[in-house]
């Protein structure tokens, strides 16, 4: 229970580990990754409350095992980044993780055939303990291709000052011939980094405007964008740093704002929630 809490509050970057994968969708990344959360909390449930110890040691032990096999894999093919087991809390390679499974495995074999607590009703209970931990994920966490609609009706593009810094040179003049992708990023912001990761994976499969990517930052006292490029994968064609008041005013002080260009014209805004 405790690693399916660490990934819910570290649902953004466990979404988007699923989906990096290619195996699934976006809208089903991140159904998949609410309901691995899920199934991790009803099995916590099943085998504290020990009202059906058969069946949720079974299903314990298979969940276990499943990941220890999706572990290996990630070892056996060189893989060594964070394992998400822990969400962002810690930060687990696959190696670790597997011996961690593997030790609970051990300790829960001694616990095969012990016997059910005495309670009323444990059908009932049955049913709350896999639907309840369900309806909280999904009511606590929506996915957010279920409010795409309402997300961009917020997007914090200005677009009369993206305008005007285009027209002044504030912004190269180049971005009104031809398609670009803009997008408007912060060297420290979280969502800057994980917006550029799901733009990354969204190209790979061909899912994305494939145009020449523009990268704006607000200029500031580190220039450097080399470890925000490395950690996100993200080769923009150019890279441009504009000044502070000129980066707050285009995006609203909220970023990060990614603009699809076409000539003059603005043919979709995101943010980081209805990017897809």
């Amino acid at each position: 229970m405790l690693s399916a809490t660490a990934k819910l509050f570290g649902i953004d970057e466990f979404e988007l580990y699923v989906f990096s994968f290619g195996w699934f969708s976006l809208g089903s990344s991140y159904l998949l990754a609410r309901l691995v959360i899920a199934a991790e909390y009803t099995a916590g449930l099943l085998l504290i409350c020990n009202f059906h110890p058969g069946p949720a040691w079974w299903a314990g032990m298979g969940m276990l095992a499943a990941f220890s096999v999706f572990l290996a894999v990630l070892l056996l093919t060189g893989n060594r980044d964070n394992c998400h087991c822990f969400g962002e809390w810690v930060d687990l390679k696959p190696g670790a993780s597997l011996v961690k499974n593997l030790a609970w495995m051990a300790l829960m074999v001694p616990g095969y055939g012990i016997r059910p607590f005495r309670c009323r009703h444990k059908d009932l209970w049955l049913a709350l303990a896999a639907i309840v931990p369900l309806a909280t994920v999904l009511i606590v966490s929506p996915p957010d291709n279920w409010r795409y609609d309402s997300y961009a009706r917020h997007s914090m593009l200005n677009e009369e000052a993206f305008r005007e810094a285009m027209d002044s040179d504030v912004l190269p003049a180049s971005l009104q011939e031809g398609s670009h992708v803009v997008c408007f990023y912060s060297l420290k912001c979280r969502y800057c980094k994980m917006s550029a990761q799901k733009i990354v994976a969204l190209r790979a499969r061909g899912e994305f405007s494939d145009a020449p990517i523009v990268a704006v930052f607000g200029r500031g006292e580190n220039t450097d964008t080399r470890p925000f490029l490395e950690e996100t994968g993200l080769g923009p064609e150019e890279i441009h740093f504009i000044e502070p008041a000129d980066f707050l005013k285009i995006t609203n002080g909220a970023f990060p704002v990614i603009v699809l260009l076409d000539g003059t014209e603005v043919i979709a805004t995101y943010n980081y929630r209805n990017l897809h």
